[in-house]
């Protein structure tokens, strides 16, 4: 029972900035007395042997909150059910025999890794993967395993009605407090001068960021977005464009920048808890109204009051909709051949990806953990392959210094535990010690530490009856051959360094990148809805950003950060150029040169650039009407941030387009 702190709090909590406030303590609390009683129940219903599958399961249930599976819910029930029913039945399979077993681990293993680590959401293989591990830990007999498989049904079922309590309509609400914090920012930013616009503008990136994770894993297939996620993401990106616009605009311009705060605290109020958008259309139609020719003083109000029109454009849209139409998905349309699931997965089943390597590596290093357990008898043998599963991480760079905190971590909550069950002998007394550390190990921050507490619960646990000493050193022996197991697979197993992570991650950018030029010359020229395509696109590149940041957290440099805003910033001028387009009549030719345009702007990487520009820039002038000359004006303003992308120096990445 104790060692549901071990694996639960593990990954699900982990934060490299923490507060621990009076709330925090209070949160921590309920949730440790929560995981306490859901095992006790769990052990009282599904017996002793069954136990750890308690543990894993509310593992589960806690860590796969951040990946929202409400979208199907019933395909998704589905799934889990069948690979945790999968798994009882390859572990029963593999205790029967130490020969047999090492073809039944590989591919259950790789199964639960391949399928359950995703390149750029968060990965929720480790509570399966340690699932199966206590099943092959745990052994029983034929006349047990319809109790096992029954007890493997909880998790799954957990898991979706957690999914339905907490993630049930993410979208409306916790994506319409993250638009009214991006709305604030930017008021902020407009208001008061004294503010730093560098955190301004991370804090609109993260918030962005947050929201657009939430589309992303709320679509159906991995493809089909709802349209009130449709709607939302273009009303964030155009957000993200104005502040954008803000940066470049003089302070001088105030009534314009005064108007645009009248717009986003009526935004913000507006969509609140529950979307009430009665008068709102209405208001800032009159605003823009307001404003004529001689109004706009240069080129960026005009973009501004643009946007802004079409900001009142989404949310007209919106509220056309009905938020009982909300979770309506257009999906006429078939899914391309390159987004079918398939497809991608075929795509990712190579040596050097990220996804196919690690599966391969941590699947190896558990099957010849179990192995040894299984040949030579050991009777706390679980440790080798549990350490194992935690040193064969998806990055080479990285593993070393987990190796390094695991060893250090074992070595000294063995000799905390041995001191304090010398010191305290009687039952009560250990329980209680085991009781505070499991309980302590959600306060911490780093790997290191929460390992010292996840020791001492662990062997402890075991040595409750004596022992403590003999388990101690057993635990550091084993610990040291999973390590060394780890060792060799991580260095000479297909191993993925940083530069070949980095390289998969851009490449995919270069690609998104060059297929939303695409789709904008697509949408131009012909009366395919492309929209899922280029919401898709947006919605990859911000995850492509945020796994970059993760792997690379401590070796970004300005440079870097420089490339990559601008980087972003392209990708948001892209996707605004797309709404324009779609809303123009560009796509019945009505409008000169804007088809050639976009043609040339969809094959860059063949093109000068310099040429492009002044083409584009001789058509600004010839263009009839204020909409067509925004429409070439962002395209000009497209082409010329891919020249200054191209231009900045000592990057430690790949070039984009």
């Amino acid at each position: 029972m104790f060692l549901v702190y071990l694996f639960v709090k593990g990954e699900s909590i982990l934060e490299w900035q923490k507060r621990i406030t009076k709330q925090f303590v209070i949160s921590q609390t309920i949730l440790y007395v929560f995981i306490v009683a859901f095992v006790i129940i769990f052990k009282t219903i599904f017996g002793d042997k069954n136990t750890l599958i308690g543990v894993t399961s509310i593992t589960a249930m806690l860590m796969i909150t951040k990946v929202n599976l409400t979208i199907s819910p019933g395909k998704n029930l589905m799934k889990l059910l069948v690979i945790n029913i999968g798994m009882g039945i390859f572990a029963y399979l593999a205790n029967l025999n130490a020969w047999g077993a090492i073809p039944l681990n590989f591919i259950a293993i790789f199964i639960i890794s391949y399928t359950f680590y995703y390149n750029l959401k968060f990965p929720i293989y480790l509570p399966f993967s340690l699932q199966y591990l206590f099943l092959i830990a745990t052994p029983i007999t034929l006349a047990e395993l319809p109790m096992r498989l029954i007890s493997l049904l909880a998790a799954p079922i957990g898991i979706m009605l957690i999914q339905l309590l907490v993630n049930k309509n993410k979208t409306t609400k916790v994506g319409n407090k993250l638009i009214g914090s991006i709305c604030d920012d930017i008021i902020k930013k407009i208001s008061d001068n004294s503010v730093s616009k560098y955190e301004i503008n991370k804090s609109i990136k993260s918030n962005s960021n947050e929201f657009r994770k939430i589309i992303f894993d709320n679509r159906k297939d991995d493809f089909y977005i709802t349209e009130e996620g449709r709607i939302k993401l273009n009303i964030v990106v155009i957000l993200e464009k104005l502040s954008n616009e803000i940066d470049k605009i003089s302070n001088n311009d105030r009534k314009i920048l005064n108007d645009l705060v009248k717009c986003l605290k009526e935004l913000k109020e507006s969509l609140g808890d529950k979307d009430n958008l009665t008068s709102i259309n209405e208001n800032i139609r009159s605003l823009i109204n307001s404003y004529t020719k001689e109004d706009i003083s240069d080129v960026y109000d005009l973009r501004i009051l643009n946007t802004i029109n079409m900001l009142n454009i989404s949310l007209e849209e919106l509220k056309s909709l009905g938020i009982e139409n909300y979770n309506n998905i257009n999906d006429k349309a078939g899914i391309p051949d390159k987004y079918k699931m398939v497809n991608v997965h075929k795509k990712e089943f190579y040596s050097k990806s990220l996804k196919f390597s690690y599966s391969v590596r941590v699947s190896l290093g558990i099957t010849v953990a179990a192995f040894i357990c299984d040949y030579f008898k050991l009777a706390e043998g679980r440790w080798i392959y549990f350490t194992a599963l935690s040193i064969i991480i998806p990055i080479y760079e990285l593993s070393k210094q987990k190796m390094k905190d695991r060893m250090f971590a074992t070595l000294v909550g063995g000799v905390i535990i041995v001191i304090l069950f010398t010191i305290f002998t009687s039952t009560l007394s250990r329980v209680l010690i085991l009781m505070i550390a499991g309980y302590l190990k959600s306060y911490t921050t780093t790997y290191r530490c929460g390992t010292i507490y996840s020791t001492v619960s662990a062997i402890g646990s075991a040595a409750m009856l004596g022992g403590e000493v003999v388990l101690t050193l057993d635990r550091i022996l084993f610990v040291i051959v999973g390590i060394i197991i780890g060792i060799i697979i991580n260095r000479f197993v297909l191993p993925v360094k940083m530069k070949d992570a980095n390289k998969e991650l851009m490449d995919m950018y270069s690609e998104v990148v060059s297929e939303m030029l695409s789709e904008v010359y697509e949408e131009a020229k012909n009366e395919n809805d492309n929209t899922h395509e280029i919401d898709t696109l947006i919605l990859v590149s911000s995850m492509i950003e945020e796994r970059i940041s993760s792997n690379n957290s401590d070796s970004v440099t300005e440079g870097d950060s420089i490339y990559f805003d601008k980087i972003r910033e392209l990708v948001v001028d892209i996707y605004q150029l797309y709404a324009l387009v779609k809303r123009s009549e560009v796509k019945y030719k009505h409008v000169e040169y804007m088809l050639d345009d976009l043609n040339l702007l969809s094959q860059i990487g063949k093109e000068n650039i310099d040429n492009i520009i002044e083409i584009v820039e001789e058509h600004i002038v010839l263009a009839k009407g204020i909409k067509n000359k925004i429409i070439f004006e962002s395209i000009r303003s497209v082409v010329s941030q891919i020249k200054e992308i191209k231009k900045v120096e000592n990057v430690s990445f790949s070039e984009i387009a």
